[in-house]
């Protein structure tokens, strides 16, 4: 049997520049780890920043539009209501111009025919409610 020196082929202090070498390598690739990771934590929460400003300019513009839509619609909402009151009184200004239309006619009728009858008065007919113009409030 063979000793263990005998196995190993470099001597004592060769094996310790190897051993030396090693360690020293992988302290060396620990360092270039951390430096690493700190480059890339860096990079990310820079990222992360411009994220958070961009969200927050995005947020500001967004609750300016929504300010501009939301007085668009209430003076939307004024408008309409104007339009709605015009329409009610231009109906009941209708209705009175037909009822004086109406009044009109008949009268018109009457002497219409108290010329064809050589001045015999009419018989009062009797009144037909219009059903196109809707009833008086």
């Amino acid at each position: 049997m063979e000793t263990t020196v005998t196995q190993i082929p470099f001597t004592a202090w060769e094996q310790a520049v190897f051993v030396v070498l090693f360690i020293t390598m992988v302290i060396g690739l620990l360092y270039w780890f951390s430096k690493q990771s700190d480059k890339w934590q860096n990079f990310i929460a820079q990222i992360e920043e411009q994220w958070r400003a961009f969200s927050k300019e995005q947020r500001t513009e967004n609750n300016a539009c929504m300010r501009e839509v939301n007085q668009g619609l209430t003076d939307l909402t004024t408008v309409t209501q104007g339009l709605v009151a015009e329409v009610k009184e231009m109906r009941e200004d209708s209705q009175h111009f037909y009822a004086s239309f109406r009044e009109h006619d008949q009268q018109a009728k009457e002497i219409l025919h108290e010329v064809k009858t050589d001045g015999k008065p009419a018989p009062k007919p009797r009144v037909k409610k219009d059903t196109n113009v809707p009833p008086a409030n």
